[in-house]
């Protein structure tokens, strides 16, 4: 699906997203004034580093570093404990395919796997081509934003979880979007032929373009984000 220039794109287009609840008001003093725990800090930045690297592309690099250089300043940092669904049953199989894919991506598995717990895991609307069993294979959860473990209106970074043979279905981003995987995957972007990308590749995709992606045997694991609103 090509952009349509001139014609606002509704929010409910993108699938990644949940925004039936409005995120919490955070007040202009209070931005930065909390810490973040460790292993958040950790994965933010590692992540972030690969996103940034030599070998991602120009324009995936651009969206993460706008979305670091606002991560200097944390959000409300939302307490720990009281109850939330569990995460994806075969996450902990991506978690370990990753943590033996390289000394760099054993840091990540090991930083993810602290937080996976913490995270508010949701199962997203299905839409077009979307995989047959696909409200029972996938979740995704917000890491930073929008009911995310720091709560912030300026930007977000989630995270996608699939099991094996899931496909996500064609929709269209609202914003301009860099993802980094952290297991092998399949991907389509705007009206591109799929391509197969390997642990570590770092691509981005525009507002207003169709993204797809899918997994094959093992299960599919990757980051995204985007700057929520310019300032």
């Amino acid at each position: 699906m090509a952009r349509v220039v001139g014609r606002p794109i509704k929010p409910g287009a993108d699938l990644l997203l949940h925004d039936d609840e409005k995120p919490a008001y955070i007040r202009l003093h209070d931005i930065g004034r909390e810490r973040r725990s460790r292993p958040l800090q950790e994965f933010l930045n590692d992540v972030g580093g690969l996103m940034l690297s030599a070998e991602a592309p120009a324009v995936a690099s651009f969206v993460a570093g706008k979305v670091l250089q606002r991560l200097l300043k944390t959000g409300k940092v939302r307490p720990e404990g009281g109850p939330l669904p569990g995460a994806p049953e075969g996450l902990d199989d991506a978690i370990g395919h990753l943590a033996k894919s390289g000394r760099k991506y054993e840091a990540i598995a090991g930083q993810f796997q602290n937080l996976a717990d913490k995270l508010l895991w949701r199962r997203g609307r299905s839409g077009p081509f979307a995989s047959l069993n696909f409200g029972d294979t996938h979740s995704h959860a917000v890491v930073v934003g929008p009911g995310g473990m720091e709560e912030r209106a300026d930007l977000r970074v989630g995270v996608i979880y699939m099991d094996r043979y899931t496909r996500f279905p064609d929709h269209v981003q609202t914003q301009p979007r860099a993802f980094i995987l952290l297991s092998p995957g399949e991907i389509r972007l705007g009206d591109s032929e799929w391509f197969s990308a390997d642990i570590g590749t770092v691509f981005a995709n525009d507002a207003g373009e169709s993204f797809a992606i899918r997994c094959t045997a093992r299960p599919l694991l990757a980051v995204w984000c985007q700057v929520e609103r310019e300032r």
